[in-house]
């Protein structure tokens, strides 16, 4: 026993003082639903370690031998090998689910390399337990990057079949699987970063559209897919050119391999003319450049075209839009909640913009939160913040102090979020739903909506009491159609910004002049994009124009709206108190009804006089011009 090395002496005391040579006592197993649980929490090492040894055996040529697989305990999760071997093995209770102690099983090789931390071979006698002595077993251990024991392997075979290379073989086999572990473990957490890049892609307020350096679409998040109108499963993968026409400005900066921030352009998408607020990122690989582009909301896109010169989209040539902007106007002087109503993209994004600009709020931020185009569970901490693993995420309302808050489709406000608005409207407070912390921001509210807020309240869909608030200044924009004498401007002016010195014939303005803008100042910029696009002589002719100009004006013109009644009151109301400056005695004059009248429809229809007087100590400046 003296020739034996220190270490297998050292087992063979232990091994000593927990049995006996013989008889032989199988090892303890796992079964059932215990056996499962276990490997399905080793399922790594159990799928890689199989696909080793199969690897490893298929090399052996059917070699009458058996290669296993234990964890770091030492129980035994793969075995691969000759049938024979397996058979012999498996009488001595090593199956799979086996528990290869040394207390059990007494010296052997699997529990030593484990315990050791090395490879090692035990041959013949040199197992305590004489049912071993037939067999020669070389194991190695096997640790992860950060020097840990994670698993065992081994090859045994019979004493007279053993080779000198049988422990090299193993060692070998050990690092391949050590290498393949490491690089499943790089790819889950490839694949985790992943997931949680696609998770915070899938939830930002930009559309995000890449494409590789052989300009082929990657990727395309919810929001990029819906606002160009394509289905990731069928674009992804594909030429981008197929699907998308760039404007020369993205394609210099693309050859060029140039940033852009926030810039304004008409992306045509298939046939369809897309006016974005783009934003452009390079990423460079060893293959070439890769670009993401970044699509930001359309409500970013008029702010930026308020910002740029005075209101381009707020001409007042025509008598409605004259109006209005003289009650925006009035409005941009106070701090209390602005209603702003219309058709959909009759301009209430651009008017919100131009109120914080003009009003008091105008050195702080402008917060603009599209209502419908986020998810109402989302809504509620995007707006209100949230606490989140003990890290405070504020708000938009919080966000939004000392500037504006600009709610873009108030209508779709979830119940509970309307009265956390109301709540701060009447009180200044604001708390969250997770929190008993009270939160006191300070900015000027702006609501807008395009739909019948009153049929709304009638339906139970929004409240009552809100809707009073809101309308303590209440501005309607006029659609398009009423506002033909604004049509040259817009049109001039949707030429200057793409640099274009063209002009429309006489008989291509005359289209112009009579199509009825359904899509209103949207359509314009699409339409105006798609003839300068299309046109390539000095002037821009009818033939330029799109299909649906060349309707009849009795096709394409709808109905004019008739208010009702209670519209045309309040209409009214609004229109002598900001001709009379809130004054009321003035007001009840102008409309032949007494005082008393006026301060009952006053207070039914939540309309404040007082919103309505000239508190500034200078004029600001005019925005029409």
């Amino acid at each position: 026993m003296n020739a034996y090395p220190e270490w297998l002496q050292a087992s063979w005391q232990r091994c000593s003082l927990q049995s006996a040579p013989t008889p032989w006592q199988p090892p303890h197993l796992a079964r059932g639903q215990t056996l499962q649980s276990m490997l399905q929490r080793k399922r790594d090492l159990v799928v890689t370690g199989e696909m080793a040894l199969e690897d490893l055996y298929e090399y052996m040529e059917g070699r009458r031998c058996a290669l296993l697989l234990t964890d770091e305990s030492g129980c035994l999760l793969a075995r691969v090998g000759h049938g024979e071997i397996l058979a012999a093995l498996g009488e001595l209770g090593l199956l799979q689910g086996a528990f290869l102690s040394e207390g059990r099983l007494g010296s052997n090789a699997i529990n030593l390399a484990g315990h050791l931390g090395m490879p090692l071979t035990l041959r013949g006698k040199e197992h305590f337990k004489e049912a071993l002595h037939g067999w020669v077993g070389s194991a190695t251990p096997v640790f992860n990057p950060q020097g840990r024991l994670v698993a065992m392997l081994a090859l045994y075979c019979p004493l007279e079949e053993a080779y000198p290379g049988d422990l090299a073989l193993a060692v070998a086999a050990g690092r391949e699987l050590a290498n393949l572990l490491q690089m499943e473990g790089l790819m889950q957490e490839s694949q985790r970063h992943l997931s949680e890049l696609y998770a915070l892609l899938e939830g930002m307020d930009d559309g995000v559209l890449a494409w590789d350096h052989q300009a082929r679409i990657r990727y395309l998040n919810r929001l990029a897919a819906e606002r160009l109108g394509l289905d990731p499963a069928r674009v992804l993968g594909q030429p981008l050119a197929l699907h998308l026409r760039l404007p020369r400005r993205l394609e210099l900066a693309i050859e060029s391999e140039d940033p852009l921030s926030h810039v304004d352009l008409v992306l045509e998408c298939e046939g369809r003319l897309l006016p974005v607020l783009l934003s452009l990122k390079r990423v460079p690989t060893p293959l070439g450049a890769h670009f993401i582009a970044l699509l930001h909301p359309a409500e970013r896109l008029e702010a930026l075209w308020l910002r740029r010169q005075p209101p381009p989209m707020l001409v007042a040539d025509s008598r409605p839009m004259a109006r209005t902007l003289r009650l925006a106007r009035q409005a941009a002087h106070g701090n209390g909640p602005v209603l702003l109503r219309g058709e959909p993209g009759s301009g209430k994004g651009t008017l919100a913009a131009y109120l914080h600009l003009e009003g008091s709020q105008a050195d702080g931020p402008l917060v603009i939160v599209d209502c419908h185009a986020i998810p109402p569970a989302r809504l509620e901490s995007l707006l209100m913040g949230c606490d989140e693993e003990g890290i405070e995420r504020p708000g938009k309302m919080e966000e939004a102090h000392g500037g504006t808050l600009v709610l873009e489709q108030v209508e779709q406000l979830p119940p509970t979020l309307q009265g956390a608005l109301l709540q701060w409207l009447k009180s200044g407070r604001l708390q969250r739903f997770d929190s008993s912390r009270v939160l006191l921001p300070k900015f000027r509210l702006i609501a807008t909506s395009s739909v019948d807020l009153e049929v709304r309240v009638a339906q139970g869909l929004f409240g009552r009491q809100l809707l009073f608030a809101l309308q303590a200044f209440e501005l309607w924009l006029p659609p398009l159609r009423e506002r033909t004498a604004d049509l040259p401007r817009l049109i001039a002016h949707q030429l200057e910004l793409q640099g274009d010195p063209r002009g429309f014939s006489p008989a291509a303005r005359e289209r112009l002049l009579a199509h009825s803008w359904p899509g209103n100042l949207i359509e314009l910029r699409s339409v105006v994009e798609h003839a300068r696009l299309r046109a390539e002589g000095t002037t821009i002719q009818p033939e330029h124009l799109p299909a649906s100009l060349h309707h009849r004006p009795e096709e394409t013109t709808p109905e004019p709206r008739l208010m009702t009644l209670a519209e045309q009151e309040r209409h009214a109301l609004l229109e002598a108190a900001a001709l009379c400056q809130g004054r009321v005695q003035q007001m009840a004059e102008r409309l032949g009804i007494s005082r008393t009248t006026l301060w009952r429809r006053l207070k039914t229809l939540g309309i404040d006089p007082a919103h309505y007087r000239d508190h500034s100590a200078s004029p600001k400046r005019s925005a029409a011009s």
